[in-house]
């Protein structure tokens, strides 16, 4: 009895931490990701094409992959945790937990499925490329995962705000993610050069917003590992 008792006690700190961690790591691979997209210098369309692009090596290309398999893995164990987080808190807020939670997941599945498309084609392919232009995988990173992340941010921002699950600041802060990949949703709509800023491929709107998510998903990890009780459990 003792032990089950214990357990039952442990078990909520011990997926918290999981959570937190998660969310943390997931960060660390996914901005050491983002540096291999400009290891290569930029190519003038006037010389290149905007279809070709500037030319990357397979293994440039895998490794950047991998890094980003890394992070969305860690993001999926993170996101898994946010119905568990918001329940704990306040069960009256579950729904918008699960809705926040699949998303999340949802995002993580997507991006994935599209980087993968990307070194596949520089696997089979026996010329350099660069997959960011030749693999025309631009909306389900670009558009698709904005909207994606803008169910994602509203519903975690509210239920970590009526559920009080985590500060005050996060909750908050998810709005603003929520109305920066909205802003970016549009995108679809001006090419897939992916030397500018605002292409469906852009630096600006995929990159810089995915790496400004990235970087708040990793103090929102540190927020889920400094709150060690939630309401529910002070109560108890």
């Amino acid at each position: 009895m003792n032990t089950s008792s214990l357990t039952q006690i442990q078990l909520p700190g011990a997926a918290r931490r999981w959570i937190g961690l998660a969310a943390i790591l997931g960060a660390v691979f996914a901005m050491a990701e983002l540096p291999l997209y400009f290891v290569e210098p930029a190519c003038d369309p006037a010389v290149c094409g905007v279809e070709t692009g500037s030319l990357m090596s397979d293994n440039l290309i895998l490794t950047r992959t991998l890094f980003n398999f890394l992070a969305l893995t860690l993001f999926l164990v993170f996101m898994t945790g946010i119905r568990f987080l918001i329940t704990r808190a306040d069960a009256r807020y579950e729904w918008f937990g699960a809705v926040a939670g699949t998303a999340g997941v949802a995002w993580t599945i997507i991006d994935m499925a599209a980087k993968g498309l990307e070194g596949g084609t520089a696997i089979k392919t026996t010329e350099l490329i660069d997959p960011t232009r030749t693999v025309p995988t631009y909306l389900l990173y670009g558009s698709i995962t904005h909207l994606v992340l803008v169910v994602f941010g509203l519903a975690f921002g509210y239920a970590v705000l009526r559920s009080r699950a985590l500060a005050p600041w996060v909750g908050w802060s998810s709005f603003a993610i929520a109305v920066l990949h909205l802003a970016a949703v549009p995108s679809m709509y001006f090419g897939f050069n992916s030397s500018e800023f605002y292409a469906a491929n852009g630096w600006g709107a995929v990159a810089m917003f995915n790496g400004t998510t990235a970087i708040w998903l990793a103090a929102v990890g540190v927020a889920a590992l400094r709150n060690r009780t939630s309401p529910a459990s002070a109560l108890a």
